[in-house]
């Protein structure tokens, strides 16, 4: 079909997309001179036994669609079946309005966020769609974020009703599951006869990713289902600190598990959405004081853009002046674009007023305490210094900038402070000589290293740089919605190598982070290269008897933990016993992953007729097994199974072969894709430094290089507060930072001189602080750039003349 030219009275233009069953592609009908989107199913693409429920599914489809007239509904102009040139079977198609827009699944993906009053809007316009739909007794079954097309005109239309069919159809029968797992409704799952609260529940689904960012239920189609079917959610407010409790109780009555607890009609839901909307708004009235305070999160932000670099001494001990928060931007027509910020920044501007008085208090509180003591780390985050971050190093032989005070920035679990060096050839053309679009480009730059640096966390660097283009076009787009808040932004200035440079230090969310890393792996079906991680493992297996659900002496459960513990051992993790934790306090130590399984064995026994003898048998009925990540205590993982067939001569080799299958669920790579890496600590000591503009190089240096997380000057010249990650110190400072410095000055200058405790010494060599060796500190690219081997690093190098590329 890839050469058709004509379907029907349809001309054909291009390919929009492909599904399971067939091409969508742009028609035009000549006739009326109109654009239409054509859906088309082929007979030869469907198993022979469903290509008759299929088709007439799908003619069903147009009937079904073809009978709604509504602003909001994509609308069906017409069905048919066509012979097309070289296809052995006739094609059937659906011609229907062709939409120009973007789907709101892409805002979710992106991490944007929308106001109050555009979140109720959409959501009354999908209602509205719905209910006229449901009035005319048709069900859309598969309500998500992909099929809600948001115009630019302020518009919403719900798409493909692909799997609506008319109540009380031949085809409407129990056992018959269609959906999207995420936004499925409980009777989707259990396979029986569903009606429009089915899409009231998804609705409910959709909402909740509204106003939280996330979806209520994740993970595998059988953990969904198990969490749709027998968990509820947890409440919004929990996820949104700024939201009213008003909200929670609206989402959970649109996603109770029976239908008949739920909201009755489209219309009722709609109703107590904009009335959620006004309770908030008057709770939100009472702070609006509050609201017009100076937002904390954001504690040093850049001066304007055409500053120049070099301050005078009584200017650099200045703090910069906060920036005004942006504006949200408009699109052309009625609805304005939601705003891409940081999950917890989108909260606080999600039904501001109560988030600003939390940020109120929380000033209050750090100004008023006196401890002095340094915050502890949370697990998988680096210590926060809670005095000051250091200003921008200059990048010529200035003094060295002064030290501005800075609120403690918030380091919870699952976030990490990182800082970066973000660059740009300012001769590029896409800047069309622009100086203000290079500095730009650079402050994009350090935000794209930030999460590159957190992926460099959980990823091997040649892996890494060998998968850039894809990271570069999937992930590196949504770098802003990864960080939570910005420490510190540099001024973006011309260095003496011929690039843009501009320094951020920033609360990055790691473990969101490594999330989006493994959906990603998984979508594009890419193997990466993890980090050697060591993760701690506990087992815990009971057994039962399947008739009367007891569980068998914790004796006989050791045979099967046994076998997983060998399976555990294989690939070089460690097997951690629950007894004697430590669970709290500054010696914790914890599994960080638990395996749980339960499972459920039958005694079968028969009567030889022949021989009079009685024969048992040991049979496996049934079996779940969980994975727990015990930092979060996330579920990652959940599998049931009931095999067929399945018995042994003894429960001891019953027993040990269900440990053996259990273990088989597992693999290095799923521990490894989940291990929360954490950072260590260290004090870098550099050595023979020639002067204190020097050591100000230096620590720009180690903020671009990859694997220094986090970089900040100490009291002694020539020593730095250093985060990296965990594994050999001494290493680590080799492979990382004195290879890479010594390639950039052309010759062994630095050198590894030592390690005691949390201190790393490198020295500097004399022989190297002769002006000419020295001066290549200031003009050669940074060392950054000749230990990475992506495009971006290549590309700089060549921007800047460096010969040995």
């Amino acid at each position: 079909m890839s050469a058709m030219t004509m379907l029907g009275k349809y001309e054909i233009r291009r390919e929009l997309g492909k599904g399971a069953m067939g091409i969508v592609y742009e028609g035009f009908d000549s006739v009326i001179e109109r654009t239409v989107a054509i859906k088309t199913i082929r007979r030869e693409q469907l198993e022979e036994a469903q290509a008759a429920e299929v088709l007439a599914r799908f003619k069903r489809e147009a009937q079904a669609a073809g009978r709604l007239n509504h602003p909001n509904i994509v609308a069906v102009y017409d069905y048919g079946e066509a012979t097309v040139e070289g296809e052995a079977a006739r094609v059937a198609y659906i011609a229907m309005e062709f939409v120009k827009g973007k789907e709101l699944r892409d805002y979710f993906e992106a991490d944007e966020r929308f106001l109050p009053k555009d979140i109720v809007r959409i959501m009354g316009a999908i209602l509205e769609a719905l209910g006229h739909a449901h009035e005319n007794g048709v069900t859309h079954r598969d309500m998500k974020p992909a099929n809600i097309i948001l115009l630019a005109d302020g518009r919403i239309k719900v798409a493909d009703f692909g799997i609506a069919r008319i109540e009380n159809s031949e085809l409407t029968r129990a056992g018959t599951v269609m959906g999207t797992p995420s936004y499925m409704s409980p009777e989707q799952f259990l396979g029986v006869p569903v009606d429009s609260r089915t899409d009231l529940f998804s609705c409910g689904v959709i909402l909740y990713q509204f106003l939280t960012g996330e979806k209520p239920f994740v993970g595998s189609t059988h953990t969904i289902m198990y969490k749709v079917l027998n968990e509820e959610p947890l409440a919004p407010s929990t996820l949104n600190v700024a939201l009213q409790p008003a909200w929670d109780a609206v989402v959970k009555k649109a996603m109770a598990k029976q239908p008949a607890d739920r909201y009755q009609t489209a219309a009722e839901f709609a109703a107590a959405i904009g009335a959620a909307a006004v309770s908030a708004r008057s709770s939100e009235a009472t702070f609006v004081d509050a609201a017009n305070a100076t937002d904390a999160t954001v504690v040093d932000r850049t001066v304007p853009a055409a500053a120049p670099r070099a301050a005078t001494p009584a200017a650099a001990a200045a703090p910069a002046p906060a920036a005004a928060a942006a504006p949200v931007a408009e699109r052309p027509g009625a609805m304005p674009a939601p705003a891409q910020r940081p999950a917890f920044a989108n909260a606080a501007i999600l039904f501001g007023g109560a988030a600003a008085l939390l940020v109120v208090i929380g000033l209050v509180y750090v100004l008023l305490s006196k401890r002095e003591a340094p915050q502890v780390a949370a697990p998988g985050s680096a210590a926060v210094p809670a005095v000051a971050s250091s200003a921008p190093a200059p990048a010529t032989g200035a003094a060295p900038a002064s030290v501005v005070p800075v609120v403690a920035a918030a380091v919870e679990p699952g976030t990490m402070i990182i800082s970066a060096l973000g660059l740009a050839d300012p001769k590029d053309p896409r800047f069309n000589g622009d100086p203000a679009a290079a500095q730009a480009a650079a402050r994009s730059d350090a935000k794209r290293q930030l999460v590159d640096k957190a992926l460099a966390l959980y990823v091997d660097r040649g892996s890494l740089d060998k998968n850039y283009a894809l990271i570069d076009q999937k992930l590196m787009p949504r770098s802003s919605s990864f960080i939570k808040t910005v420490i510190h932004e540099g001024v973006p200035a011309a260095a003496k190598d011929g690039l843009i440079e501009s320094e951020t230090r920033a609360v990055v969310k790691v473990r969101d982070v490594q999330k989006s890393l493994n959906q990603m792996s998984k979508d594009e079906r890419i193997d990466f290269i993890r980090n050697n991680g060591d993760p701690r493992i506990s087992i815990l297996m009971v057994i039962r008897d399947s008739d009367s659900a007891n569980a068998l002496p914790p004796g006989r459960s050791q045979l099967a933990e046994n076998m997983v513990k060998e399976r555990v051992k294989s690939f070089g993790f460690r097997v951690w016993s629950t007894e004697g934790e430590v669970k709290t306090g500054p010696n914790a130590k914890t599994a960080d992953f638990e395996i749980q399984g339960e499972v459920r064995l039958k005694r079968l026994s028969m009567k030889l007729a022949a021989s009079g003898l009685t024969v048992s048998k040991t049979a496996l009925t049934s079996w779940t097994v969980k994975a727990i990540d015990k930092g979060s205590g996330e579920e990652i993982y959940l599998n049931t199974i009931s095999p067929q067939g399945r018995s042994w001569a003894s429960e001891d080799q019953a027993l040990a072969d269900v440990g053996k299958l259990v273990g088989d669920e597992f693999s290095k790579n799923f521990f490894l894709q989940h291990f929360n890496f954490g950072a260590q600590p260290i004090t870098l000591k550099v050595t023979g430094l020639p002067d204190a503009a020097s050591a100000q190089i230096v620590l720009r240096e180690l903020r671009g290089i990859r694997q220094v997380l986090d970089a900040q000057p100490a009291a002694e010249p020539g020593t730095f507060q250093v985060q990296l990650p965990e594994g050999s110190a001494t290493d680590i400072v080799q492979d990382a930072i004195v290879n890479p410095l010594n390639a950039k000055m052309g010759k062994a200058c630095f050198a590894l001189a030592g390690a005691a405790g949390a201190e790393v010494k490198v020295s500097f060599s004399a022989a190297c602080a002769d002006a000419a060796v020295r001066a290549k500190l200031e003009t050669a690219p940074p060392a950054g750039l000749f230990s990475a081997d992506d495009p971006r690093s290549k590309a700089l190098l060549k921007a800047t003349g460096w010969k040995n590329i």
